[in-house]
């Protein structure tokens, strides 16, 4: 089995896109990720799957081999210096937004105390640049197949190139799935709990949820209000139809 790392930076330039438009009354779509042609989910290589996923915090410098972003990683500590935070502030709204992602999927997270093992790493970057990163690494059992760094990039502040009409997901799908994501936080920008109208200060709970999305198998969505789109917004807290259709088409409804 052959290992490729997929990444998807807030802030870069596009590679690759596909959208797919859901057949719901109310026209809803999502854009769920893609990467070296695979898409992208945890567990079983199936869509509407279930899975459970652990996640853990960074507690000091660490680095993650062939990874395009969040290669170099810190303690997210760094950002309570600067930002009147705790740290136990940020986990609990880490905790939220994972849980904004459960509370509609057959998603369950699940935080650990080990780094080592767990699916999702959270911290800040090391080399500060943009405002966060998601890395995911997927595993294909393609035994002839060279191993391969690809990826994807996603801007907050930078305007993207819509989807063109009519695209959308045809024929076979290859899905690959996730072995690791890793999100990290830009530890010099500055960083808020709530909305107040500055969008110079980013919401962590929004931003952790945004990237959360990208570790789970989204990309992002562009047409509609989606916690999914790459312009950081404070005019919704919380996971937007696009965002429920998209996680339900890759890890199904919740049913408890």
């Amino acid at each position: 089995m052959k290992l490729k790392t997929g990444v998807i930076p807030f802030v870069s330039v596009v590679l690759s896109f596909c959208f797919y438009s859901s057949a719901f009354a109310d026209g809803s779509g999502f854009a769920p990720l893609k990467l070296d042609g695979n898409l992208v989910k945890w567990g079983k290589a199936e869509l509407g799957t279930p899975a459970r996923v652990t996640y853990a915090f960074v507690e000091g410098p660490t680095v993650l081999d062939k990874a395009r972003n969040c290669r170099k990683m810190d303690s997210l500590s760094r950002i309570t210096r600067r930002n009147g935070l705790s740290f136990a502030d940020i986990r609990e709204q880490a905790a939220l937004a994972f849980r904004q992602w459960q509370e509609v999927s057959g998603l369950t997270f699940q935080e650990v105390a080990e780094t080592d093992g767990a699916d999702i790493l959270l911290g800040v970057q090391s080399l500060p640049r943009g405002y966060a990163f998601t890395n995911v690494r997927f595993q294909l059992e393609l035994a002839d197949l060279p191993e391969k760094e690809e990826g994807a990039g996603r801007g907050l502040s930078k305007p993207e190139p819509e989807p063109a009409n009519g695209t959308g997901i045809t024929g076979a799908l290859n899905i690959a799935r996730i072995t690791q994501s890793a999100i990290c936080l830009n530890p010099v920008h500055k960083w808020k709990i709530g909305f107040d109208g500055d969008l110079a200060r980013y919401d962590l709970r929004y931003t952790f949820a945004h990237e959360i999305g990208h570790a789970i198998g989204l990309d992002h969505y562009l047409r509609e209000s989606s916690i999914m789109h790459f312009k950081y917004r404070e005019t919704f807290d919380g996971l937007q139809p696009s965002d429920v259709d998209g996680v339900q088409w890759l890890y199904g409804a919740r049913l408890n």
